[in-house]
């Protein structure tokens, strides 16, 4: 851990950390937090890396939606010295992915397909993969098939079509536009010479709690372009 700069009792910790006693000790106890600097029997000092660790997990859990589990995965990857940046960013993008089974997607070939039509460099394993798959399966399993679709609704209108390259790049290159500076600009503000401590738990923190701030925004702008198009049914000063 980086540099201590106060030793508190664990009720002071808790305090500052904004977490009750009882949690902090159960963070203890399953190997979340680590061990503070004994001082007599059931009594030890904990310092600011213990601090920063709870505020960490406080994020995880409560914003980031990971479980005690998953953050377990995860601090045990950030505390692993052997590991590499890029496994570490693996873990936490394992640890945030929507799918969390193995189960071979339908659509893996085109995801395949269109990670090549990107020139990404992209591991085989990569859950994103997987979750973007599952995402094209769903869109296909939508379409409304010739003997049951509604008479006068087509498939085009209802759902979009992802049964040739070009389709799915057509659905997909406007996200991926607006994603790649972003994640590109994540990895160049990454500073290189943070203690290594530091700079995997910024690394962890902003994978995690940045993608639920990407999917907020999103849903801010759709709000907004929606009632440009379509009027505001409920004016700001009556929206509780």
């Amino acid at each position: 851990m980086s540099s201590r700069i106060f030793r508190v009792r664990l009720s002071e910790l808790s305090r500052a950390a904004g977490l009750s006693p009882t949690t902090v000790k159960w963070y203890l106890r399953i190997g979340l937090l680590h061990r503070g600097q004994p001082t007599a029997v059931n009594q030890a000092r904990y310092d600011d890396s213990h601090l920063r660790r709870l505020r960490l997990i406080r994020a995880l859990i409560e914003v980031g939606g990971l479980s005690t589990d998953e953050v377990g995965d995860l601090i045990a990857a950030i505390d692993d010295p052997h590991r590499s940046i890029q496994n570490i960013l693996a873990h936490a993008h394992r640890a945030s992915a929507a799918s969390a089974g193995t189960k071979a997607a339908a659509s893996a070939a085109p995801i395949d397909d269109y990670i090549r039509h990107r020139g990404w460099r992209v591991r085989a394993d990569s859950p994103a993969r997987r979750d973007l798959a599952a995402v094209l399966d769903a869109i296909a399993a939508l379409r409304p098939q010739p003997a049951s679709g509604a008479a006068g609704v087509s498939a085009e209108v209802t759902t979009p079509d992802t049964t040739t390259p070009d389709a799915v790049y057509s659905l997909l290159d406007p996200y991926a536009d607006a994603v790649e500076p972003l994640a590109a600009a994540e990895i160049a503000n990454t500073p290189a010479d943070l203690p290594r401590d530091l700079l995997v738990e910024r690394v962890v923190a902003g994978t995690i709690l940045l993608e639920r701030a990407i999917a907020a925004l999103r849903r801010l702008a759709q709000e907004h372009h929606a009632t440009k198009r379509y009027g505001d049914p409920k004016a700001p000063a009556d929206t509780p």
